[in-house]
């Protein structure tokens, strides 16, 4: 095709009518601005990302680019990288993303589409690609067996039992261990706490007002002022978490850190770990777990599931359904299982054999 004197792509064609349509689509889409040389496209995912990055760098929070750069180089990059971007077509990103959250996870796939995306409609922006493969690509169904997390929360007994075991390990450190698996805090949440955030009124709670998350790549703590979802909550602390809250915030200000690292300032949380021996203690559970125990507590309590997801900071009830909703029963299978249980009880009493007597005392 010729424009202006020059060639500006090349295409062949067994009818010479779809040569000519070709022609007549491509001279249009010159005029309307919307043209991309099909050479472009021959450029790298891995390049295309490069700047894709350095253009995010100041668009961005740093928590935002540094989700991009961890997605771009643990998964994308690995898959994409070496292919010319234009070769990179629909099915394959709907493949690939399938296949992420089957191995991982459904919130790391959509973590990941999102930045697939933005990598995308970058290189259309920038006359890559005229269109991104990545626009409308499909994920599985958030409640598909593939994509739910694993939850292994403990019981309430194996939660004392190690912050009891902590305590021997770490003193004072077993009160993030016993305060995440009772109130269901995010670890950036506690590190954010402080004095002031203890409330009494009009019952006694935290109000979780912040996050303090920590960069994936420096350990850097990253002052935020907001929640990861936006919103306030008041979370209640029960009468086995308020003594040890209490005794923190004692002898602090209010502006003080309710939950200050051995030497002050910002807590992390793999010092943690690493000080209670989380490894070793935890039977293979991981911290965010002791989210989940808070929330199977709450839930075989009766806690109704607005109250928990309100209490977790979900953004809606559905992702607290989706979440735990095979931890819960209904009041008809309880009532079905004690109607088993009572009819095995009644088929099983023991019967006296010849020369036993069930009457006397054992």
């Amino acid at each position: 095709m010729w424009h202006r004197s020059r060639i500006l792509a090349t295409r062949s064609f067994e009818r010479r009518g779809d040569a000519v349509a070709w022609e007549r689509e491509q001279q249009q889409l010159i005029l309307m601005g919307d043209f991309v040389s099909p050479s472009a496209g021959r450029v790298s995912v891995a390049d295309v990302a490069k700047g894709f990055l350095e253009v995010r760098r100041g668009q961005v929070s740093v928590r935002a680019w540094e989700s991009d750069e961890s997605a771009l180089r643990v998964h994308i990059l690995p898959m994409f990288g070496q292919r010319s971007t234009g070769s990179v077509n629909r099915l394959q990103v709907e493949r690939f993303l399938a296949d992420l959250a089957s191995s991982r996870s459904i919130g790391t796939a959509a973590r990941v589409r999102t930045t697939l995306r933005g990598l995308f409609d970058y290189a259309v922006r920038a006359r890559v690609i005229r269109d991104s493969p990545a626009a409308a690509v499909r994920m599985p169904r958030p409640d598909a067996p593939c994509a739910r997390a694993e939850v292994r929360p403990f019981t309430l007994d194996e939660l004392l039992a190690l912050v009891d075991e902590h305590r021997e390990l770490a003193g004072d450190l077993a009160d993030v261990t016993l305060i995440l698996g009772l109130t269901g805090l995010r670890f950036g949440e506690l590190r954010g706490l402080r004095v002031r955030d203890v409330t009494r009124v009009p019952y006694p709670a935290l109000l979780v007002s912040r996050s303090l998350p920590q960069s994936g790549r420096t350990g850097k703590v990253i002052e935020r002022s907001t929640t990861k979802g936006g919103r306030s909550r008041v979370v209640p602390l029960l009468s086995l978490a308020l003594p040890a809250v209490e005794a923190r915030a004692v002898s602090r200000e209010p502006d003080d850190l309710l939950f200050p690292a051995p030497h002050g300032g910002y807590l992390h949380a793999q010092n943690w770990r690493r000080d209670v021996h989380w490894n070793a203690t935890a039977g293979g559970r991981r911290p965010h777990d002791l989210r989940h125990t808070a929330a199977s507590l709450w839930i075989a309590a009766g806690v109704d599931i607005k109250t928990i997801a309100s209490w977790l900071g979900h953004s809606s009830t559905k992702l607290t359904l989706d979440t735990y909703g095979h931890l819960m029963g209904t009041d008809a299978d309880r009532a079905a299982i004690d109607r088993v249980n009572r009819a095995f009880t009644s088929q099983t009493r023991p019967r006296a054999g010849p020369g036993i007597d069930l009457g006397g005392s054992l």
